[in-house]
This record gives C-alpha cells, sequence and structure tokens, in this order.
C-alpha cells in the first residue's frame, strides 16, 4: 500500500467515531482475538479491525459486518487522533513510545498474548498507560496492583478474564492425530529477546537434533523476524544443511501445537500453551533471563515463568547440549501422569472459565457509550 493509498484509508477512518477497535501488530495475533471477535459481532457490536500485516488473512476473508484496515506508515499518527469507545490491543507500553493514547478513546484493554508475569520479560511501564487489563490469572492482577501501590500508579479495571487459548488448544488435540507419522514433530520456537536460543545456540541444537530420529521444525517469534532480519535469514539458509527440518509458516500457534510431539524452548510464553494446552512437558534451554525491566524485583514476587519452569518441564544448559538424547528421555519418564498434574495446576492459576470470560466480553459492551 502506497502512504497516500494508506492516508485516504486513515482519513476516512477518522472522520467517524468506532464502537470497538482490535490493533494486531501481526497476523499472529488474531488468534488471541478470534473468540472474543466473533461473540461481540454476534451482540450486534461494530468492530474495526487495524493490523500493520500485509500478510494478514483477514485482510481478504474478514468476518461479515467486521472492518478491516491496514495501515503501518500513519500509525502512531492514527492512534493519537482516533474516536473510539473502546480500544483493545496484545501491543504493551501504550503511551511510552510511538503510540500515544487518543482522547477521543474511551477505555483502552489490554489481552495477554503470554501467560507469563508483567513484571519480568514486560518493561516497567508496560501497562502503566492502559485503563483496563484482562488477566489471565490471579498472579498477573497481584502484580499490577502491587505495581499501582508501590509506584503511586491510578487505579486500573482489573479484570478476572482467564487464556481462551488454552481451551482452543485443548479442544483442538482431541480433533488431531500423528498415527500415520513415521516420525515425532519437534518444534523449536523461542523469545526473541537477547539472548534467545537463535542468538544462541540455534547451529550447535540443529547439529545434535540432527543426529536424533525427528522431524524438526523451527518457529520463529514475529517481532524476530522484524528486529533480527538477518539472524534468521541465516538460520534459513543453516536449515537448509538439515534433511527433515523446516521453518514453520503457519499464522497460528494452535495448528502447529496441536500436531507436535515435544517443544523446545527457551523463555518463551509458549512453553504454557504446550503444557497446559497440549499438556505434554517441555524441554527448555535454559538461555539467561528475559529481563526487560532491571527493577522487577522491586514488586518482591516471583514471575511465573520462574517458578513454574520445573513444573512444566526439564531443562538443559546450552553448553550441554549434548546431553539432550538424555533429556528426552526425561521428558517421556515426566510424561507420566503429566495431564492430571496441568488439570490441577491451571485450576489453581488460570481464571479459565465460561463465566470469567462472560464477564469479560459483558464489560467491553458496557463500555459502548450511546452518544
Amino acid at each position: 500500500m502506497s502512504f497516500f493509498s494508506e492516508y485516504n484509508v486513515v482519513f476516512k477512518l477518522l472522520k467517524e467515531k468506532q464502537q470497538v477497535v482490535f490493533y494486531s501488530e501481526s497476523r499472529h495475533y488474531y488468534q488471541y482475538f478470534e473468540k472474543l471477535i466473533q461473540d461481540l459481532l454476534n451482540n450486534g457490536i461494530e468492530i474495526c479491525y487495524i493490523t500493520s500485516d500485509p500478510k494478514d488473512p483477514l485482510l481478504t476473508t474478514a468476518p461479515e459486518k467486521m472492518k478491516v484496515i491496514r495501515v503501518k506508515l500513519l500509525l502512531g499518527f492514527l492512534f493519537s487522533k482516533l474516536k473510539a469507545d473502546v480500544m483493545i490491543m496484545t501491543m504493551p507500553d501504550l503511551g511510552n513510545y510511538l503510540f500515544k493514547r487518543s482522547p477521543e478513546v474511551g477505555t483502552y484493554i489490554y489481552m495477554f498474548h503470554a501467560a507469563v508475569s508483567t513484571h519480568q520479560q514486560y518493561r516497567k511501564a508496560a501497562f502503566f498507560s492502559y485503563d483496563t487489563i484482562f488477566c489471565t490469572g490471579e498472579y498477573q492482577q497481584k502484580e499490577i496492583q502491587k505495581a499501582e501501590e508501590l509506584y503511586v500508579l491510578r487505579t486500573k479495571d482489573i479484570i478476572p478474564y482467564g487464556y481462551p487459548l488454552l481451551d482452543k488448544i485443548k479442544r483442538s488435540v482431541a480433533e488431531v492425530s500423528n498415527k500415520n507419522e513415521s516420525k515425532q514433530t519437534l518444534l523449536i520456537a523461542p523469545s526473541w529477546f537477547d539472548g534467545c536460543i537463535f542468538d544462541t545456540c540455534i547451529q550447535e541444537l540443529l547439529q545434535e537434533l540432527s543426529k536424533l530420529p525427528y522431524k524438526v521444525v523451527l518457529r520463529s517469534h514475529p517481532e524476530f523476524e522484524k528486529r533480527k532480519k538477518k539472524i534468521f535469514k541465516s538460520i534459513q539458509q543453516l536449515i537448509k544443511q538439515y534433511p527433515g527440518m523446516e521453518i514453520d509458516e503457519l499464522p497460528n500457534v494452535f495448528e502447529r501445537l496441536q500436531s507436535t510431539d515435544i517443544l523446545i524452548t527457551d523463555r518463551s510464553g509458549i512453553a504454557f500453551e504446550f503444557a497446559f494446552g497440549i499438556q505434554k512437558p517441555v524441554l527448555f534451554i535454559n538461555t539467561n533471563l528475559k529481563i526487560n525491566n532491571p527493577d522487577y524485583q522491586e514488586l518482591e514476587i516471583e514471575p511465573i515463568e520462574n517458578s513454574l519452569r520445573y513444573e512444566m518441564g526439564v531443562s538443559v544448559s546450552p553448553d550441554n547440549l549434548e546431553q539432550i538424547k538424555d533429556k528426552l528421555t526425561e521428558l517421556q519418564t515426566m510424561s507420566v501422569g503429566f495431564v492430571q498434574k496441568m488439570e490441577s495446576l491451571s485450576s489453581e492459576i488460570f481464571y479459565n472459565s465460561e463465566s470469567t470470560y462472560q464477564a469479560g466480553l459483558g464489560y467491553i459492551i458496557s463500555k459502548l457509550r450511546n452518544d
């Protein structure tokens, strides 16, 4: 899309007020909105969906009565002038950089695209400018409220929303079988911080896995592809050296996870989706912690991604990848009783239930004005 085409799209949009606006940085984030968008549409709510991804399938296959536009070059300008009752995003740091709040938006809502804690992997002020946080579990609620108290922030609405994607993953697993596959599928899916698997040990990891009888799939984080294009291109070239290995191109994580037997990751939130959704243990590469907030210890709350790491799987140092085969054997041992363990932990940790989801849906509808 040219600058002038985007200019016309943006100014046409700014002429009228929207009811509910969703912003998606890439096609990978729609999966977190999908159920909510469909239920809002079913309630007669008008939705405007803004994407910055030219490959977003909603640009050509949007649900009926849903306005979909692509904006990238003028996105900062659009954010500051947008008129809407509610704006919903999975993008943190509203108001901190290019994307400012608009005085014409009634309520800004943040939805999580990972079940990790709020204070270690996110920047200190990542959620300060939001009006409402849809929390996946009580742990996030406690963290947000502790930060408000500690840093003397205005009080946000905390909605015990849950993590609907987990339920979707669970349902999808029952519909898929790998019995016809000659090899088990092993998925490597790191996070995108400096020091992740792709930055530190991908070559050594692939070399060790090439000795084992697995179909190996690499799934990069969209932010890694965007921010580290040269490294990602080198990985694309590297994987060509190994028959039976490939790069994952599926936009929705649940589509890949439902056909995955073994997950290898570092500090990514995908570990929660695999352990609690697919209900299989994870093999972690013990890279350095993913810390985007050097002051995270001020909250005196251990991040859940740290405290649950050894409940969700087993770990290996990036310096000892020759142990991979033995660690995969440990995973098999850990698999015994793992489903029951995850079901029990899930009920303690996450808000997931139809009632909490409906509370979130009702909250959004309650914020729509009649002016």
